[in-house]
């Protein structure tokens, strides 16, 4: 039976990411989930998610016979911040205002940076897994309006490095 470990990554990386993001704001600290965000969220909400992982191709190592694996390895994981308002320009404004914070952590928060580096897993018996470097890609701009309240999504693609030695 496999037990749940939330130490490994990068649910490790995720659960610090929403940790952070809960100290945006005391009425925003409900609202930030370790998952996709759904229609049924709250009207300020945030979700993070891990979605991909890439081995890094020239860092493979041969390690016995067949076995080939990675010490570099990447993560990807998108931070949504999402705004529901009747108002137009009230929304697109406090949705501005949410995505620069959101960027602004993960560029600048001390103690999510400290965090991160002290961050280690055990993949596998004798190995340890360690970020290396991380930074943010992307952030795409979402808007619609659906019964005449306005949604406001944006995604901002965060990626993180690590080495397993």
């Amino acid at each position: 039976m496999i037990v749940a470990d939330s130490t490994q990554f990068p649910h490790n990386v995720v659960d610090l990411l929403v940790t952070r993001f809960e100290l945006i704001d005391t009425d925003l600290a409900e609202a930030v989930f370790a998952r996709p965000l759904r229609p049924s969220d709250p009207v300020q909400a945030i979700g993070v998610n891990a979605v991909l992982w890439t081995p890094e191709q020239e860092s493979l190592e041969m390690r016995g016979m067949h076995n080939m694996e990675a010490s570099l390895n990447r993560y990807l994981i998108t931070v949504q911040g999402f705004i529901k308002d009747m108002d137009e320009e009230r929304g697109l404004n406090v949705h501005s205002t949410l995505a620069r914070l959101l960027r602004s952590i993960l560029y600048n928060d001390a103690p999510l940076r400290e965090a991160l580096v002290s961050l280690t897993a055990i993949p596998s018996i004798g190995k340890v897994e360690a970020p290396q470097r991380w930074g943010v890609r992307q952030q795409r701009f979402f808007s619609n309006e659906l019964d005449a309240t306005w949604l406001y999504l944006s995604v901002l693609e965060f990626w993180l490095e690590t080495e397993t030695r």
